[in-house]
């Protein structure tokens, strides 16, 4: 057997890690540019305008993820609950003096730009670094209140609040994320199960009755004879787009779906045009990036030194799996059609920004984890 030898050592980061990062983000700025061509050609009379704003948030998230790695864990963990609380705060400003785009109010402006974001993202990492900080301060002290009703009320405050932007995937996204770090934190399943489980299905048939658009994308989703060129248009033009790549693809910027067939191909449907121009080869290669990506950030978590790291490190990583899964899952029309970005790759800056950020935290947690290396097995 190869002799271990230590890497990941303090003032050290994961270097796989990095780079994996770094190689998702110049594949998905190239993707940017090729599926928003068509689309910012026609609106803004600029092929490039997608892609020159795209470059100015991936600037400003790399100089955060850089900065961010060098500031010791211990300064997240004292700010996590005012993190967290600040994030409650702009979800109830969002329900008051948010914007829209379509059905969902979700977006708030920043005064004196012409910049907007949505909350829900920073709440992404803020029910991490909440529910990290405190089951760690447990220090393994059971019962169901301090186990299941304290967390559960962070938890689905946060989700309470997303719903009512009537933001369903975000909602979906950060309950999952929660769900995954009390489960790797060994809350009781049984109990947490039950409880968290009718709250969740109690508050997803309301919304589902209240909100009839929602309802009627299951139902579309469940109709094998949903009309093609309407209610599943989008899904049905991704999936035409995933097809027509075959093997080896189409070739870079040579998509024909991303033509006014996919609607807006460099957001939520970036994979399809990504599959038609590299093909299966390109789709198994992003997908094993993916996976490189969180086995890494999995090795940071489980070498961590204390709770709260780890915790962390596995919500974050968690995160971008769950997204990247649901993200293919949609588009391959595995799952009902919902808004859900693809990490690195959709065009966004609020997104884009902050995946970063914490992608700059789990770099930090990465310099003091205690990895082994057997030579990669």
């Amino acid at each position: 057997m190869a002799e271990d030898r230590r890497i990941g050592t303090k003032n050290k980061v994961d270097y796989i890690l990095l780079t994996v990062i770094v190689i998702l983000l110049i594949l998905g700025a190239m993707m940017v540019y090729s599926a928003g061509y068509p689309y910012a050609s026609s609106h803004y009379g600029d092929g490039a305008y997608y892609i020159k704003r795209q470059g100015i948030y991936i600037a400003i998230g790399c100089l955060a993820m850089y900065g961010i790695s060098f500031v010791p864990v211990s300064v997240y963990k004292k700010a996590s609950p005012y993190f967290y609380g600040i994030c409650i705060l702009l979800l109830v400003i969002v329900l008051f003096g948010g914007f829209s785009e379509g059905v969902a109010k979700r977006w708030l402006g920043i005064p004196g730009t012409p910049l907007s974001f949505q909350p829900s993202e920073l709440m992404k990492l803020g029910i991490i670094i909440m529910l990290a900080w405190y089951l760690e301060q447990q220090n393994d002290k059971k019962g169901i209140v301090k186990e299941i009703i304290i967390p559960g009320l962070f938890l689905f405050g946060a989700c309470g609040l997303v719903l009512l932007e009537k933001h369903l995937s975000g909602t979906f996204i950060i309950a999952l994320i929660g769900l995954f770090v009390l489960f790797v934190y060994g809350t009781n399943l049984k109990k947490m199960s039950v409880i968290y489980g009718i709250t969740a299905i109690v508050g997803a048939t309301v919304f589902l009755l209240t909100n009839s658009y929602a309802m009627k994308r299951i139902q579309s989703f469940l109709d094998p004879n949903a009309d093609l060129l309407s209610d599943k248009w989008q899904t049905t033009q991704g999936l035409y787009a995933i097809g027509s790549g075959g093997f080896f693809g189409l070739g870079y910027m040579n998509s024909i779906q991303k033509y006014s067939y996919v609607s807006e191909p460099q957001n939520d449907f970036i994979f399809t045009i990504w599959c038609e121009e590299m093909g299966f080869i390109g789709a198994v290669i992003l997908v094993g990036l993916f996976i490189v990506l969180i086995w890494r950030g999995y090795a940071v978590a489980f070498h961590c030194t204390d709770i709260y790291s780890s915790l962390v490190a596995f919500g974050i990583t968690s995160q971008v799996g769950i997204q990247a899964f649901l993200n293919m899952a949609v588009v391959t029309d595995l799952i009902p059609n919902t808004g859900i970005s693809l990490p690195f790759f959709s065009y966004g800056g609020s997104s884009l920004v902050i995946l970063l950020v914490e992608m700059g935290i789990l770099l930090s947690i990465s310099r003091s984890s205690r990895q082994v290396n057997r030579r990669l097995l």
